[in-house]
């Protein structure tokens, strides 16, 4: 039966989302992109005919658009982020000496996750539903909320601002002004029951294993079958 003829099926959503990064609140964010990934590749010819092997596995950047509020001040908190990554301004020649290491770089940003959420948000809401919101006809609250469940788990491992861009100013504009940030990280991790999501409780039913000729636990690695 197609999706669209089913109710107990629910697609994910794109508005239902959270970015989770240190000293950003989350309500702030307005966009941003999930990881991508590419994998190199080496080519091989002979004769007239080339053969492709697949390489390194490279993961790109991800960028996500804040709303520059004043209080908390966003634009004084990414400043604090990049001197908390060993950055200083050269105001004497004691100072000028000091750089950036990764692993203060890492610190100031802290964990930063990407959740997709269901449609009963965050498991921290209140109040909660109640049999008044139409909780009758035997249904549960847990199966009209879906309170606190988190369909997608995205984890970037080391991750580091390498970017910040300001929104231009303009006279004739009433938008609010907004900062985009790109982060650099090592590899981003989907779903991983072993770290626990910020918002609520990682959706592993059963029925969301991919249907494959060999069968993998729920967010564990597959086997090699060579």
């Amino acid at each position: 039966m197609a999706f669209w003829n089913d109710k107990i099926v629910e697609p994910k959503r794109k508005f239902r989302w959270l970015l989770s990064v240190n000293g950003i609140p989350f309500y702030t964010i307005k966009k941003v992109n999930r990881p991508t990934y590419e994998v190199a590749e080496a080519e091989h010819k002979f004769i007239n005919h080339t053969f492709y092997f697949p390489g390194r596995v490279t993961y790109n950047t991800v960028s996500f658009t804040v709303v520059d509020t004043a209080s908390p001040d966003a634009a004084e908190t990414l400043k604090q982020m990049l001197y908390a990554s060993g950055y200083a301004l050269p105001k004497d020649q004691n100072v000028s000496t000091q750089s950036m290491t990764k692993n203060a770089s890492v610190q100031a940003l802290g964990r930063v996750t990407i959740e997709l959420l269901g449609g009963g948000g965050k498991n921290s809401q209140a109040p909660s539903r109640t049999s008044a919101f139409g909780a009758g006809n035997g249904a549960s609250k847990g199966d009209l909320n879906d309170q606190g469940t988190v369909l997608e788990h995205w984890v970037l491992h080391n991750a580091w601002v390498k970017k910040i861009e300001f929104s231009e100013l303009d006279y004739e504009g009433d938008d609010l002004t907004e900062i985009t940030v790109e982060l650099r990280y090592d590899y981003a991790e989907l779903n991983q029951t072993a770290i626990s999501p910020n918002h609520g409780t990682l959706n592993v039913d059963t029925a969301r294993e991919p249907d494959l000729t060999y069968k993998t636990p729920f967010g564990e690695i597959p086997i090699r079958q060579d």
